[in-house]
Parts: C-alpha cells; structure tokens; sequence
C-alpha cells in the first residue's frame, strides 16, 4: 500500500475513532481513547493541509497555500544556485572523477567490449572519408613539377655509365658474355632465322653464279645446295658458339677481353654520357605527370580498401597495444585527460546554470508539481502518519494530565 493512502487511512481512523467514541459514558478509558482519537483527527488534518498547501490549493484556500506555483521563480533559481554552484561545482565534479582510473576504463573498454574494433573501425571511416575527399588533379598539379625536378636532378646517366663499368668486370662480364652466347645460340637454332639465313645464301649464290654456267656446274657437281651450304653454316657457327660458351679457347678470351675493353671504354666515354643525359631530360620532358599521378592516386589512394588501409589498420591496432601494456602511457592518458576535463569545466562552468534552467523551464506549472510530488511524497505522506500519531500521544497525554490536576486539586 502507497504511503499516501496509509495517511489517509491513518486520518479516516482517527476520524472515525473520533466520531465513533463521541457521547461515551465509559469513565477514564473512554475519555483517554476520544480524546485521543481527537487530537490525531486536528493534527492528521492539520498535516493534511500543510502537505497539500505546498502543492495546491487545499479546500479551495488560496492563502499561503500553492506554494510552489506562487514561487516558483524564487524556487527555481534557488536550484539551480544549489545545483551549479555546490552539487555540480567544478571541485565536486573533479573531486569524483579524480578517484576514477580513467586508464584502467579505457583498457577495459579496447580489450573486453569492442574499443580495439570500434575504434579501428572509426580511425580508418574517417581517414577513408578524408582522402575519398581528395582533389586528385589538384594534388597532382602541385606535387607533378617538384617529382618533375627531382627527376631530372636524378644522376640516371652516371648509375647507367657506373653499370657498364661495373660490366666490365671479370666476374661480371663472364656472365654477361656467356648470356649473350647462348641468346646467339638459340636465335641461330630459330625457324625464322634460319629462312633469313636460306634467303640470303640464295640471293648470295646468284650472284656468284651469275651468266657464268661453270661456276653453276661446279657448285651442283660439288654437291652444294643452299639447304647444304645452310647446314655447313650451322655446323661452323654452333660448333664456334659451343667452344666460346665452354670458354676454354683462346678466342674465348680474346673475345672476353675484346668485351671488356669496350665496355670500359663505353663507361668513359664523354659523349656517351652526354647522349644519356640527354635522353633522360627528353624523357622526363615528355612525362604527362600530372596526368600519370592523377591516375594513380586516383586509382590507388582513394577507394573503399586502398593499398595503404592494412597498414594503417596495424598501425592504429599497434598503437592500442602500446597504450595497454605500457602503464606510462596510462599514467599520461589519465593525467591529461582529467587536466583537460578539469580546465573545460572551469573555462565553460557558466553555462551549466543556464543548462538547468533551461531543462527547468520546460516543465510546465502542473507538470513541475507532479515531478516534485512523485519524489518527495512519501516521506510528506510519513509527516502526516506521523502528525497523527504524536497527535493522538499529546491528546491522550494532555487528557491524563487534566484528569490528574482534577483530582488532585478537585478542579
């Protein structure tokens, strides 16, 4: 049962008690409970009107009753003073967050409820939204002419000239040497190199021929057919290649040597460097850069899972394992996050009156009274069980002091 309908019920009995041993004739006890019964109605009653008159208008009295609606201004900036300046004081509020690790709550949250993914997730939604953002052809016309410089300050023509050098080498141009060896190799073994080599021999073998029929007789008593004189060139030439590549012989090291010789010279060579150069600037001049990187960052950068993405994603999970193993790191977090706190609330302090005045003003007259009721009315309705109850004790005591007085001194 609600407190309130206890003290009406604690009224109505007292009221009916009241009613009930109104006109008794039963001596002292009669006397005591009616009395009793009396005093419990008025001071019931008189609770009853105290309790109403805060919030409306008891029996119709508008006298010092409907104390809230009447001062509901006075009452309101009275809150708000007691709310801003000493329950949600800068002190109080740093006073409770000073006793939170706020460190520890936060590893709680990246390590058992989700913060690692939540904020992985967020840091790569923002970083995504940012470069989708981008103005490619913009960023691209701004960086084409410095990477433009850079490269043509890039000394290509001396890495090539320190290659071939480098080339020239004995343990260097022995692989060179026998590459080149074996790419000639397979081009003489090739179908389409041996018809060149057929259609050249034929052109060849008219010419000697020419209008002289004995050197066609010669060659045709000698047995020498083009296919034939192909065949013997092959021999020659495979059997040349094979003793180079096995480079035993001493045309192998005079052709080494020949090879390195040239290249060494190749390495010095002035105008060769100079044609190299040449070449490079040519190249990087004609480069649509800008066009090239607005391609590629286009294609690259932005996007839904660009190249870059897993890094960041291992960078930001890297950073959230360094924050919850290191209790340095959560030293500072937590030092500088209540710092921060602290000088927000002092810097913008002045605006939590105006917080709960606002909330305060939403509430309409009727609506405010039911919200203050609802909270503090049982302890109102306890003041009234109460009022009945020591009324009853002092009507009941104040009718056995009479009855006292009457018969010690026959008043």
């Amino acid at each position: 049962m609600q407190k309130k309908n206890k003290a009406n019920l604690a009224l109505g009995l007292s009221a009916a008690g009241f009613l009930g041993t109104l006109g008794i004739q039963g001596g002292f006890a009669a006397g005591l409970l009616h009395h009793g019964f009396l005093a419990a109605t008025i001071g019931g009653l008189a609770d009853w009107f105290a309790v109403t008159a805060i919030f409306r208008r008891p029996l119709g009295i508008a006298y010092r009753t409907d104390i809230l609606r009447r001062n509901r201004p006075r009452i309101m900036e009275a809150i708000v003073k007691y709310a801003s300046e000493d329950l949600l004081s800068t002190e109080n509020i740093m006073e409770v967050l000073r006793k939170q690790d706020t460190a520890a709550l936060m590893v709680d949250y990246l390590e058992h409820r989700g913060g690692r993914k939540r904020i992985r997730e967020v840091a790569c939604e923002v970083l995504l939204r940012g470069v989708n953002a981008l103005d490619t052809a913009r960023i691209a016309r701004e960086i084409a002419p410095s990477i433009r410089e850079g490269l043509k300050s890039l000394a290509l023509e001396d890495v090539l000239m320190d290659l071939v050098r480098m080339l020239s080498e004995e343990k260097h141009s022995r692989s060179v040497l026998h590459s080149f060896l074996t790419i000639g190799h397979e081009v003489i073994s090739a179908p389409v190199f041996q018809q060149v080599m057929l259609s050249h021999i034929s052109l060849l073998r008219k010419e000697y021929e020419g209008d002289s029929a004995g050197r066609a007789l010669v060659l045709e008593m000698m047995d020498l057919s083009d296919e034939k004189i192909l065949a013997i060139l092959n021999e020659k030439l495979q059997k040349q290649l094979q003793e180079l590549l096995e480079g035993q012989t001493q045309s192998y090291a005079s052709l080494k040597a020949g090879f390195e010789t040239m290249l060494r010279n190749f390495s010095e060579d002035e105008s060769l460097h100079s044609l190299l150069k040449d070449w490079k600037d040519n190249l990087v001049g004609r480069l649509e850069l800008e066009s090239l990187l607005g391609r590629w960052l286009e294609a690259n950068v932005k996007g839904e899972a660009p190249f870059w993405l897993p890094g960041f994603q291992s960078f930001v999970d890297s950073n959230v394992d360094s924050f919850v193993h290191s209790e340095q790191l959560q030293h500072n977090f937590d030092k500088k996050l209540k710092d921060f706190l602290e000088e927000e609330l002092t810097k913008h302090h002045s605006l939590i009156p105006g917080i709960i005045r606002e909330r305060l003003a939403e509430f309409s007259d009727d609506e405010l009274v039911e919200f203050v009721e609802e909270r503090v009315q049982d302890d109102l309705q306890m003041i009234r069980i109460n009022g009945a109850v020591v009324g009853s004790l002092v009507g009941m005591g104040l009718y056995i002091l009479v009855a006292l007085a009457e018969r010690m001194w026959g008043l």
